[in-house]
């Protein structure tokens, strides 16, 4: 449901939290921002620095105004940014790394306090998000880079390895959620985590540079449309 202009913005308490608690809470404000709320962060910390890398996650799409209440107590009200310019090819992936990454710190949040139902929503969402991202690649993005230079072919191989991994890993976090092992679940994720961030930098360091000349605009525009499962 859209939020009315006159609703009172939901406020989102971080103080005391742990950085990663944080991010969560910064991952579910995002999701409540595109379902149309307006949102405040409370912290008790300049919440400046993890601001900025979250904006740098997500591509710009965040906007802040940040009020010194006190020397411990900030109040930020956050906004989406809707930038006119189209977006890369590099940004569209590198925004589904950000996505892919938010839906994991949801079922960590939930895995912790018990809400097994929406750990399992969250990782039906995971699994499909994912699994399409890798498809599209494989698909569009791989196939252009083995027609490119040798150098840059090479890399394929370890880009297939590294989805083979992910690919592994989902069954068994599937398996722990259709179980109810909470422990099992927590336990996957670490290694899921580490295989994800692994993964997204070498794709963002090495591959998602040369995506947009890569590709032609037709192959671009459908890896795009995979991605979002159109």
């Amino acid at each position: 449901m859209v939020a009315t202009a006159n609703a009172e913005p939901l406020q989102v308490d971080v103080r005391g939290l742990s950085l990663e608690d944080r991010r969560v809470a910064l991952a579910r404000a995002l999701q409540e921002l595109r379902n149309g709320s307006s949102v405040v962060l409370v912290t008790d910390r300049d919440p400046s620095p993890t601001l900025t890398a979250f904006r740098q996650m997500h591509q710009g799409e965040v906007g802040c105004t940040i009020r010194v209440l006190a020397a411990d107590l900030f109040r930020t009200s956050l906004q989406l940014r809707r930038p006119e310019q189209q977006l890369t090819l590099a940004e569209h992936l590198r925004a589904d790394h950000a996505r892919i990454d938010g839906l994991l710190n949801e079922i960590q949040h939930f895995l912790r306090v018990g809400a097994l139902a929406e750990a399992d929503r969250q990782f039906a969402a995971l699994d499909q998000a994912l699994n399409r991202h890798m498809a599209a690649e494989e698909a569009l993005l791989f196939p252009a880079m083995e027609r490119m230079t040798e150098a840059v072919a090479r890399a394929v191989p370890g880009m297939l390895v590294e989805h083979g991994e992910l690919r592994g890993l989902l069954p068994e976090l599937a398996a722990a959620l259709s179980r109810q092992d909470v422990l099992a679940g927590e336990a996957l994720l670490p290694r899921l985590r580490r295989s994800l961030a692994r993964h997204h930098e070498d794709e963002e360091h090495l591959v998602y540079p040369i995506s947009d000349w890569a590709l032609s605009p037709d192959e671009q525009e459908e890896l795009v449309r995979r991605l979002r499962g159109d």
